[in-house]
């Protein structure tokens, strides 16, 4: 494997994430990512503004290509993983927990007593990936305003939520 380091993402990787997020958004079938959704990325604004924040980290191979990303949020006054992405050809090598452990330290080391995420519980690169990492399934009367926002905003958006989970570490 390629040595990958994982570091906070500059103005110039920014380029880079769309490919990523349309790469990652592949693997999905369209019964969980339905067709509006499927080619939508993050708007540039919105990685500019994550990216001067410092809560946006890349890795990046030894040819120096950026081979996934993580962004962090806040959702209910907590740190929210708001997104991972690995290029396919390079998931399975471990990238994936090396950039949520960038988010984590960053949720850390701002004082965060909990990084949340919603994802999808039935795929085995999603909850299952972030039990091993120490997540936990939160219950409804768990969530805030915030997190039951994302799950409106999903299914407005045609994701059907009988199939996401929120999933909370505690740090």
């Amino acid at each position: 494997m390629n040595a990958v380091s994982v570091i906070l993402a500059s103005r110039e990787h920014l380029k880079s994430i769309p490919g990523i997020e349309l790469a990652s958004a592949a693997l999905f079938s369209e019964r969980d990512l339905p067709a509006n959704i499927r080619f939508r990325v993050t708007e540039l604004d919105d990685l500019l503004s994550a990216q001067q924040d410092e809560r946006l980290w890349i890795a990046v191979n030894e040819k120096k290509r950026v081979v996934g990303f993580v962004a962090g949020d806040l959702v209910d006054g907590e740190a929210y993983l708001q997104e991972l992405g690995v290029l396919p050809e390079f998931g399975k090598k471990g990238i994936g927990t090396r950039l949520v452990a960038a988010v984590v330290g960053w949720a850390r080391d701002s004082g965060f007593s909990s990084l949340g995420l919603v994802t999808f519980k039935h795929l085995p690169w999603n909850a299952p990936f972030y039990a091993k990492l120490g997540f936990i399934v939160m219950d409804a009367p768990e969530y805030g305003p915030g997190f039951s926002k994302l799950f409106d905003d999903e299914k407005r958006l045609g994701i059907n939520i009988e199939n996401r989970v929120a999933m909370r570490l505690m740090l």
